[in-house]
């Protein structure tokens, strides 16, 4: 004879209450599923705007349409920019963020950062070099002239004038150098600037011991970005040549690709000739 417990559970009652019961259970989950859904935004991405150059009135605003929350990180200067706009922001512009997600911008301040004017000369150029990037500023001319010593930096100049350690300055002011080239008339092979952007074509001019010389734009760059963004195309003296340490070296840019890479084909070709050319005479 079957006990009560084993007859209750084998009954039919038991089973439709077991039943019941899941079908409860399994209506709640769904439910709360559901609710989770709906108020975390689950699946739902925004765009992250691109807010380089905006004003902060201008990032709130887009950012209240957006439901999203912005906070300033941190600020430096930089005199080519708008003072009080948008340098850099993260997460970067087009990732996918949830509703009221926070974004971290840099801007650019509105005062510049008042620093002491370092001793950058009575060292050799590379040392000088290291020093003012360590004060936030940066080398925009160097000016050559006759001593025994090479690439050795012999005073520092800034506005056209002497400019003593010590004196206060804005960060981020470039700095001329004067520099010694020898007691010859020394040359050098001039580097290939083709197909870079004029910040790094000026760096790699300096490094050389050239200058920078005139900056020439085609049509196709129109504004502040694409400036930014454009190549070299063209320079003179180009690079197969040599030329006094401290000569200036023009530059044209471009958006243009295929412009690039017609000028890239003909250098190659000429570079061509010339081995030939040198094999021959061998």
């Amino acid at each position: 004879m079957k006990s009560p417990v084993v007859h209750f559970l084998l009954s039919r009652i038991f089973w439709k209450n077991v039943l019941i019961a899941g079908l409860v259970t399994l209506g709640l989950i769904i439910l709360v599923q559901i609710s989770l859904y709906f108020y975390t935004g689950h699946g739902k991405k925004i765009r992250v705007p691109d807010f380089t150059g905006m004003s902060l009135q201008q990032v709130d605003r887009l950012c209240s349409q957006n439901h999203i929350v912005w906070i300033v990180q941190d600020s430096t200067y930089l005199a080519e920019s708008p003072r009080g706009t948008v340098l850099d922001q993260y997460p970067e512009p087009g990732s996918g963020i949830k509703k009221n997600r926070k974004i971290f911008i840099i801007t650019n301040c509105w005062f510049p950062q008042m620093i002491k004017m370092p001793k950058a000369y009575d060292m050799p150029y590379r040392q000088a070099e290291r020093v003012l990037s360590s004060a936030g500023l940066h080398i925009t001319n160097i000016e050559y002239i006759p001593h025994f010593a090479p690439t050795y930096v012999l005073e520092q100049k800034f506005g056209g004038k002497l400019i003593a350690e010590g004196t206060n300055i804005e960060k981020g002011s470039g700095i001329t150098l004067v520099v010694g080239e020898g007691l010859s008339n020394e040359r050098s092979p001039v580097p290939n600037l083709m197909n870079i952007g004029r910040e790094t074509a000026r760096i790699i001019a300096f490094d050389n011991y050239f200058n920078l010389g005139a900056t020439q734009y085609d049509s196709t760059v129109t504004n502040a970005m694409d400036s930014s963004l454009a190549k070299v195309y063209r320079q003179f003296p180009d690079f197969n040549n040599q030329a006094r340490l401290g000569t200036s070296i023009d530059i044209w840019l471009t958006m243009d690709s295929l412009r690039i890479m017609q000028k890239d084909s003909a250098f190659s070709m000429k570079d061509t000739l010339i081995n030939d050319t040198a094999q021959k005479q061998k």
